[in-house]
This record gives structure tokens, sequence and C-alpha cells, in this order.
């Protein structure tokens, strides 16, 4: 089989665009990434960016983009990244999760993502990070599968990959009553397998199929990745030529044992060949080659057998991308098996490092050239070009440092260390609450993320009586997104990162609070994005260029105010009806519900308006009648994937009461005639 890809480059894609929703897949309900290295810059800017479709920049276009983000990252029921503990760390926006996989030994060193609209469910299996480097300058590999109403992606997969998120997340969060990040993470699980449990194929359908699709996933405790190959590899005649990609192996002098594993899998009598395709470079002042590889791969050749031989070639890649996707390609005269994602050709990737296994994640598509004989072809253009090398005596081996054995900058939190969270019921009395077991180190401090102060240390915590479960007070205006942790025995500092209870419970970003009436009306009343009318409300505000002058009014001449009550009556009015029909829009997550009731620019932020400006008591409490009996008539659109009309509804009517509690206590001076129509309406409208 030829490795060489055509001139036309088919098979190459940008990962970032995996992220996009395709049309048609409604609207998002949240998402759940794994990674070995991380950035919660990129994470958040470029990947969550995609799937939430912002149309704003976080560069160019500042506060709107803070809005942007706010509204819709606001209506997800989950998004979360689950990362290795070497890298698990960074400042970012409490609106998604940070959890920390803790292994040990191993590491989680998958790289799945889950997205899940509310027409479609995407997983992406890859070889890269999510990190800038992973997604944007490394020579990378991934596939993508989508499940929706006839979907030809196997039910199974789907299946088995939320199987396997299900696991993945009690690396981080193992307690016995989970906390509220890993209740988000496994809601949204649990949705995606009531929702898509039929978008897809059946086995049997897939049976029928040239191309079939399996996820191989590698989990301490389970079959290694070759002896699931082999139970994949669906003849009786085994392949005659494997075909190997990887920047990292083992480096072991007693024996490759991947390389002796391979061999395993191809047949044993007759022509039978394992191809390793790497780097190399050229030694200066010689004609010879460096390879980035293991001689141990060469020694492992069966003995004996002059028909089967191991095979070099050198990757010709651009020299700016450097080598970071992993594949395994078996073949025979009719079948062939491809392999992709994140296991280096390592004892550790491969599962046959019992005692440190890593947590990898790989999808293999298993093609039958009978049934499609271009299939082939197809699949090999994605398999990294390379060129055949003659060996001799000259060329030299170094195998690269695996990426789980690179020093961490980052010291690993120990386990005594378990929950950070941040909650605040009370918004004018936030709380931090750390959750932590037996054995801690002796001494320890907790810092704050941004400077070298320390928020808790463990004389503190000994002042207040050793409390596993402890409280503090958070006096800063920002909510903490991670502390930084010393402790005894280790240099540096490590990162314990903090999620929020509820979504709740974080305030709106500064630009969101207090909102003035009138831009509240104009926003309810608008049919454009809210981001896009808080820029010209933020652009008037800071008086740029767009700045609309206030006219001012000559306090000589006479002015006729019942025409300013009648023009600010009829905005109201406008303002009500609109937000009725918001209202009554099919609502992906209850999140989504409670940002329109509750959200800075909901019902509950308009009465607080509406009362802020009222010019007396009698106004406030018409007013607020008004907006009750308008949230009485709503009548939701029912549609499937979104908030049942039972729920939507109840959640209205928490919302009325909660208006009735807003109706000023001394109505005494109300005239009789409003205060009657005051109580008729409550009386009607709260059940």
């Amino acid at each position: 089989m030829s490795k060489k890809k055509p001139a036309s480059e088919p098979g190459f894609a940008k990962l970032l665009d995996a992220w996009i929703p395709p049309e048609g897949s409604g609207v998002p309900v949240g998402c759940l990434a794994t990674s070995f290295t991380f950035s919660p810059a990129f994470f958040e800017e470029e990947c969550l960016a995609r799937f939430l479709q912002l149309e704003s920049d976080p560069d160019e276009d500042g506060p709107v983009y803070l809005v942007e983000r706010e509204e819709k990252m606001s209506q997800l029921m989950a998004a979360a990244a689950l990362v290795d503990q070497h890298h698990c760390r960074g400042s970012r926006s409490l609106r998604w999760d940070l959890l920390s996989a803790r292994i040990r030994p191993g590491i989680l060193h998958s790289k799945v993502s889950f997205l899940f609209w509310t027409n479609r469910i995407r997983i992406i299996i890859a070889s890269a990070n999510l990190t800038e480097d992973g997604y944007r300058r490394n020579q990378e590999v991934f596939g993508v599968l989508d499940f929706h109403q006839d979907s030809d992606s196997p039910i199974s997969f789907l299946q088995e990959t939320i199987a396997f998120l299900e696991q993945a997340v009690l690396l981080a969060d193992s307690s016995e009553a989970p906390t509220a990040p890993r209740l988000r993470w496994s809601s949204l699980l649990d949705r995606a397998k009531a929702e898509g449990g039929s978008w897809g194929a059946s086995d049997d359908e897939m049976n029928q199929s040239a191309v079939r699709v399996f996820p191989v996933f590698v989990v301490p405790g389970r079959a290694t990745l070759f002896k699931q190959m082999q139970d994949l590899w669906p003849a009786a005649s085994p392949p005659v030529a494997a075909h190997v990609v990887s920047p990292f192996f083992d480096v072991s002098t007693n024996g490759n044992q991947p390389a002796l594993a391979m061999w395993g899998l191809v047949r044993q009598r007759g022509e039978a060949s394992v191809h390793f395709h790497v780097t190399a470079e050229e030694i200066s002042e010689s004609n010879s080659l460096l390879l980035h590889a293991p001689e141990s791969l060469k020694d492992a050749t069966p003995s004996g057998r002059s028909s089967a031989q191991t095979v070099f070639h050198r990757l010709t890649l651009p020299p700016e991308r450097p080598l970071h996707a992993k594949a395994i390609w078996l073949e025979n005269d009719r079948y062939d098996a491809y392999l992709i994602g994140s296991s280096n050709f390592t004892s550790a990737g491969t599962g046959l490092k019992k005692s440190a296994s890593n947590i990898e994640a790989n999808v293999l598509y298993l093609a039958d050239s009978h049934r499609d004989e271009k299939i082939r072809g197809l699949l090999s253009h994605s398999f990294p070009r390379s060129e055949p090398l003659q060996l001799d005596n000259g060329t030299q081996w170094l195998a690269r440092l695996d990426e789980s054995e690179a020093e961490s900058e980052l010291a690993l939190l120990p386990s005594a260390f378990q929950c950070a969270t941040y909650s605040a019921d009370d918004p004018s009395d936030p709380l931090v609450h750390l959750t932590f077991q037996t054995p801690l180190p002796n001494n320890w401090d907790i810092l704050y993320e941004d400077r070298d102060e320390i928020f808790l240390d463990s004389r503190m915590w000994a002042e207040l009586g050793s409390p596993m479960d402890c409280e503090n007070l958070w006096h800063e205006d920002r909510a903490p997104s991670g502390f930084r942790v010393r402790f005894d025995g280790v240099s540096g500092t490590a990162w314990w990162p903090v999620n929020v209870v509820s979504g709740s419970d974080l305030p709106p970003i500064q630009e969101l609070r207090n909102l003035p009436l009138e831009i509240l009306i104009e926003i309810l009343s608008s049919a454009r994005p809210l981001h896009r009318v808080l820029a010209g409300y933020l652009q008037r505000k800071k008086g740029g260029p767009d700045h609309e002058p206030v006219s001012v009014v000559d306090p000589h001449k006479k002015v006729d105010t019942a025409q300013f009550l009648l023009q600010r009556t009829r905005r109201i009015s406008w303002a009500l009806n609109a937000l009725k029909e918001r209202l009554q829009r099919p609502a992906a997550t209850v999140q989504a519900l409670q940002w329109r009731l509750c959200g800075p620019v909901g019902v509950q932020a308009f009465a607080d308006a509406l009362l802020r400006e009222s010019h007396s008591v009698a106004e406030s409490a018409f007013v607020i009648s008004e907006l009750a009996l308008e949230l009485s008539r709503v009548v939701p659109e029912h549609s499937p994937g979104c908030v049942p009309p039972k729920e939507h509804l109840q959640e209205i009517q928490n919302m009325i009461v909660n208006l009735m509690n807003m109706i000023p206590q001394n109505t005494e001076q109300l005239p009789s005639n409003l205060r009657d129509y005051v109580a008729t309406v409550f009386a009607k409208v709260v059940k």
C-alpha cells in the first residue's frame, strides 16, 4: 500500500472547524472535553466560542465579547474540561468547570470532545491536546462522528463513549456525594443517553457497511490496545502488514514490548512486515541520519523468518509542523484497520504497562475493500506521507522523551485537598467551600491565584478546629478560578481549581449590572441579539463617535409631562409584550429559561428597574402587577429536546410569586381601586 498523498491533499481539515455546528444542529446544550496538556484561554476563546457561535472577539470587542459569552454560556447545562493533574491550571471564566484528573501512576492522556446541540451530538477523538500548538501548529490526526436523526454513525459508539466519559469524571470526583461539577457532567450525559438513544445506526446496519467504526479506549484493568484491535479484526486471515506513526516510543533496551506485540498481530507465517513512519534529521558533516526512534523497534523483528521484515520510513512533514499524530494501520488483501487517537506507541499508551497504564481514547475505522474498492484509497489520505529509508551502519537512533514522562512545571496537588467550590446564596457574603481529607501535609499555604497572599494556611485551619468541610468568606470582587497551594516537600506550587455550585451564584459582569429601564426596554423590544444592542449602549455611555446627544429641556418652558408618561407607558407595554413572546419560545435547557427569567436582562432585572425608576408607590404596584399578568398569559411552545411546557410554566409561576413579594408593603396609601386591582391580579395569577 502506498502511503503517499495525491497532490490535492484530501484528508486535511482544521480541527477547530469541527467545533462549529453544522446547519440544523439546533441550540447548544453543553460540551465536555478531556485533555492531557491544556490552555484555558484557548479552550474558552477558540473552542467554546465556535461551539456557541460567538460573533464577537475577545481582543477586538472587549466588553461586548464578555456580554455575549455571559449570555450564551449561562444557558448551557454543562461545559467542562477534564485535564490531567500535571496540566490542570489557569485563570478562566467560572461559567465552565475545570476538573483535575488524579490518576497515579499513569496519566489522563485521552483527547475526547463531546459536543451536544439539541439536534446533534458530535464526538471528536484526536491526537491533539486542547492547546494552541495542538490545534494550530502540530501535525495531528482526528476523527469526527455525528449523531442525529437518520445518522449513519453507530449507536454503540455513542453509548461506549458516554460510558467512558462517565468513568473518566470519577478521576476528579469519586465521592459518594458527588460535587456540583460532577453532577453537571453526569446530567449532560444522562440527557444525551435519553435523547440520542435512537440517533444512529444499529450494529446490524453497520455490518452491511463498507466502513465500520469502533472506539478503542485504553483504561487500566481493560484489554490492551493490541488485544482490542485483534478482537475487532474481522477475518480469520490476519493482517500481512502493519504501519505505525508515533512521535514517542519506549526507550527500554530490554526489548520493545509494543513492537513485539505488533508482530503478534500480523500473520505468523509467510511474508509479513511492520513499517515505522518516523521523523529524522541529517547528521551534520555526514550522509547518515538520526532517526527519532529507538533501535529496539528493529530488534523486535522475528528471528529466523527471512520473509518477515521491519521497514522504516521518513515522514516528510513541513518543518514548521512537529509530529504529534499517532496512528496504526493493519491490512491484508481485503481489510484495512486504521486506528487514530491519543495512544503513543509506548507500553503506557497501549496498555501493556499494567502498573502504570495511561487513559487513552482512539477510534478505529475498519474498511472492507470488497464492498467498496475505493475505500482504502480514501482512508489513506489522512495517513502522513513518508519515504522508505535504507538503513546503514551510520544510522543513529534517539527516541524522544515520552510526553507523559516530561517534567511538569506544576506540583501535583495531594489528594487530601479534595474540592474547592464557590457559592453565593447571599450575594453580599459569597463563600469558598474547601473540602479536605486526612492525612494532610504538616505545613501548607493556600494562596490567591494572582498574588503571594495567604487565603488559608495550616495554622489558621487548625485554629478553626481542623474542619474537613471548611467555609470561608470571599471578599474579592471577582470569584476565584483557582488557588495556588504550597506544602512541605515540594518546590513550586500546585493548582487547586475552583468551580461554582451553581451558575446563578456568579454575579453578572459589570457591563450587565443594574441596566437602566430604557436599555432593558430596548433590549426586550429589539430583534437584534443582546450583545449588539449592548454594543450601541456601551458606545453611547462612553461618549464615542456614535454617541447621541441628549436633548436639553428649557426649564422656563412648559413641558407636557403627560405626553412623557404616555410614551413611557407605551414603551413598557411594548416591552411586556416582547417579554411574553420571548418567554414562550422553547428553551433548550432549564438554565436558558432561568436566564430569561433571572438573568441580568430577564424578568427579574426588568422588575427591579421598574421599581427603581418608578415615580410613586402606586406606579410600582401597577407595573409589577401588569408584569405578573403578562407572565400568566405565557403559553410555552413545545419543541422536542427542550424544557417540557409543564416545567416551563412552573419556572414562570415561581417568578410570579417573586413578583408578588416585590409589591410595596405600604399599599394603604394606594387608591382603593388600584389596591383592589393588584389584589385581583395576584389572586388570579398565583396558583
